[in-house]
């Protein structure tokens, strides 16, 4: 069956979605299911025993790698001048998160039993044209044709796949694993959006941040029983892991019920400690009202007056989180928070761009090229509030040093390391 692919990576996981042609007509796009019973998958890259690059978490599973077999967080790092560390060998960010994409597609395209017609990936729309233009080389030399396109245009776009209400001007906050970024995004034409102004704050907050502050507050109530943990002892680095991914798991419980248990396997028997939402709240009010006052910054910034905003929208894996409308209401009184548009959001608007990419909707970009875009910043402006280098003083991109190749394999990625009593919510 033909299809089209979105991809969106983020600083800690991948998702992606598919629309597919039927009788004649693009379907609502749906998420791809990456591994077991979940719509996403570490974006993780680690150095497997044959030497090859594989995609995952081996300590889902397995040990706890150390740094320089084990890579995280380089999506957010595209065009960075820091090569990423992996056994002596230098690789860019864009290379690795050029891998990702390439490995989805591909364990899609094995169970699909063809390629997709169209593929867009998401990035922060940040992104200068220096930073997509090295994605979109770090994308050639994989192999994979895609579009890449920025996040917030992405997500307004799977808004409106879901049946949301077209709208002038949206706010966009997308919270995700690693970092937070604020965006205003105004209609151009019926299918068009610009990114009228974007920024990220100077204190980067994510979700991995509010499960070190769950962590901590864990470990201070658990002195007793587990004592300090020492991260250069493996058993201990261990228990760390597991709590970290405990309180993840807990966090996201607390989306939706009032009190959920950390759970943590001890040897012998395992520890337990309830949390309320009450709790978790005081613990991460101070971390989350940092992106909600940046998108208030980023509103008056955009010259949007907040009464003509259609809605923000909430995107990203702690998109969910109730504190974060409360405290976007706070600083946006006025504007409606519309319903959370979870992880795959970006994903969905990616694979509906796709399916209009794929209609002749839109003009195609050449390849190696820039082209027409399905966005484009308004006449004389940035699509960015922060500032950037001139075009002509951009340094360009040091040439990648030779590396193994990259071996992909074609089994679905690692699932979840079961766990009692869990719950998955949608």
């Amino acid at each position: 069956m033909t299809y089209v692919l979105g991809i969106d990576i983020g600083g800690t996981h991948v998702t992606a979605a598919a629309s597919r042609l039927v009788d004649g007509a693009w379907k609502r796009p749906a998420p791809v299911r990456l591994r077991g019973d979940t719509d996403e998958a570490p974006a993780v890259l680690h150095v497997g025993p044959d030497g090859g690059l594989q995609v995952g978490d081996p300590a889902e599973r397995g040990p706890v790698l150390r740094p320089g077999v084990i890579a995280r967080e380089f999506a957010g790092r595209i065009g960075a001048d820091a090569p990423v560390l992996l056994r002596g060998e230098r690789w860019s960010p864009q290379t690795l998160t050029a891998i990702v994409a390439r490995r989805v597609t591909d364990l899609i395209r094995a169970r699909e039993g063809d390629p997709p017609v169209r593929v867009v990936l998401a990035h922060p729309a940040t992104f200068t044209a220096h930073h997509v233009s090295a994605l979109r080389a770090a994308l050639a030399d994989v192999g994979l044709a895609a579009e890449p396109l920025p996040e917030p245009v992405l997500a307004a776009e799977g808004h409106s796949a879901r049946g949301g209400k077209s709208a002038p001007a949206l706010a966009v906050l997308t919270v995700g694993g690693t970092g937070y970024e604020a965006s205003v995004i105004t209609r151009t034409n019926p299918i068009t959006y610009a990114v009228r102004a974007t920024r990220t704050g100077a204190q980067q907050i994510g979700g991995a941040d509010l499960d070190e502050a769950l962590a901590h507050h864990a470990l201070e109530q658990l002195r007793k029983e587990i004592g300090r943990l020492d991260p250069a002892d493996e058993r201990e680095l261990r228990i760390l892991h597991d709590l970290r991914a405990e309180c993840r798991y807990t966090r996201e419980q607390l989306s939706h019920v009032d009190d959920a248990e950390i759970i943590l396997p001890l040897h012998p028997g395992e520890t337990r400690l309830t949390v309320t939402r009450t709790q978790l709240d005081q613990l991460l009010r101070p971390l989350l009202d940092h992106p909600a006052a940046t998108l208030a910054r980023v509103v008056a910034a955009a010259g949007v007056p907040p009464h003509h905003l259609g809605g923000i929208l909430l995107t990203g894996g702690v998109g969910h989180t109730p504190l974060l409308a409360t405290l976007v209401a706070e600083h946006l009184p006025g504007v409606t928070p519309l319903p959370p548009g979870g992880q795959t959001l970006v994903a969905e608007g990616a694979a509906a761009v796709a399916a209009q990419l794929a209609a002749g909707l839109h003009d195609s970009p050449p390849p190696g090229g820039r082209g027409k875009a399905v966005w484009e910043p308004e006449p004389g402006q940035e699509p960015s509030v922060l500032p950037a280098p001139a075009p002509g003083n951009r340094a360009p991109l040091p040439d990648p040093p030779p590396r193994p190749p990259v071996k992909i394999s074609t089994p679905d990625l690692p699932g979840r390391r079961p766990r009692k009593n869990a719950t998955n919510f949608g």
